[in-house]
């Protein structure tokens, strides 16, 4: 089973954007005195900027409206629809585009605030800070979430194994039955070994509450698209969700490699999958 991405601290950046050098020469010096642990970063037009966006994913990002290439307006329309840059809070700073109507404009677009040009350095500074104290409440919540995901991912692989467990149980307990001469001695040593396991029964359903608390909806999504799926079918697509390789789902389902091979082709049949498309791929991308 492969391990989780931990999560990385990311370094603290500040992202400008203007066409105008002078503004930026202005804006990084101000800059420079307010936040002197950040590292400042500069675009010219707005695509650039999300590309640095992307690539860097600053705690902030001070977005002239009239630029070349891509306007500021444009540019954070398409950075909001970015997971990764969607919350990075973005002050709008023009000189043209002044009136309400324009702040209302920027406002709804995405931008967190607005400053209007010549810019002042005790506002920009007070707004700037604002902002990024956000973004770092942001960046706490993500870690915190990560933590709690890292941690229900622990417990789901505690159930992966305990299953896994079982079914070594009662492939042994099999082979103890097949090899039994008639003797009521050891025929009841097998029960009560049956008996003490019993209780493993219960880890699907601890697998699937722990699961649903890491992927809310996954099951209940799939058998509203695809209603022809059987619990072992389910079992299969969770399984491969947690990225468990062919012969880790077929000790949890205990059935042989060739059973896993029928399984998965089946699984894609009643998943209208050709033979192109890729089964594990489909089911990661599945939310």
């Amino acid at each position: 089973m492969q391990s989780n991405t931990i999560y990385e601290e990311i370094p603290n950046k500040i992202l400008v954007v203007d066409d105008d050098t002078s503004i930026v020469y202005t804006l990084i010096k101000f800059l420079e005195d307010a936040f002197p642990t950040y590292e400042l970063i500069y675009a010219p037009n707005g695509s650039i900027a999300c590309q640095l966006a992307l690539s860097e994913l600053p705690s902030l990002i001070i977005m002239d409206w009239e630029m070349p290439v891509m306007n500021g307006i444009e540019a954070i329309k398409y950075l909001k629809k970015q997971e990764s840059t969607k919350n990075i809070p973005v002050i709008m700073a023009t000189g043209v585009k002044t009136n309400d109507s324009f702040l209302k404009e920027a406002l709804q677009t995405g931008a967190s605030d607005f400053v209007r040009k010549p810019i002042n350095q005790v506002e920009l500074m007070a707004r700037a800070q604002s902002a990024i104290r956000l973004s770092e409440m942001y960046k706490q919540e993500k870690k915190l979430m990560q933590s709690v995901i890292e941690h229900k991912n622990r417990e789901l692989s505690t159930v992966v194994i305990q299953v896994a467990q079982k079914n070594r149980v009662l492939s042994d307990i099999h082979q103890m039955l097949t090899s039994l001469p008639n003797n009521e001695k050891d025929l009841h040593s097998v029960v009560k070994v049956i008996q003490s396991n019993m209780n493993l029964d219960k880890y699907w359903k601890k697998f699937k509450l722990h699961f649903e608390e890491v992927h809310p909806d996954f099951f209940t999504k799939l058998q509203t698209a695809y209603k022809e799926l059987s619990q072992n079918e389910l079992k299969i697509c969770a399984y491969i969700k947690m990225k468990l390789s062919n012969k880790e789902i077929a000790q949890m389902l205990n059935i042989s490699a060739k059973g896993m091979e029928t399984a998965r082709y089946r699984l894609k049949k009643k998943l209208q999958l050709t033979t192109h498309n890729d089964l594990n791929k489909f089911i990661q991308k599945f939310s």
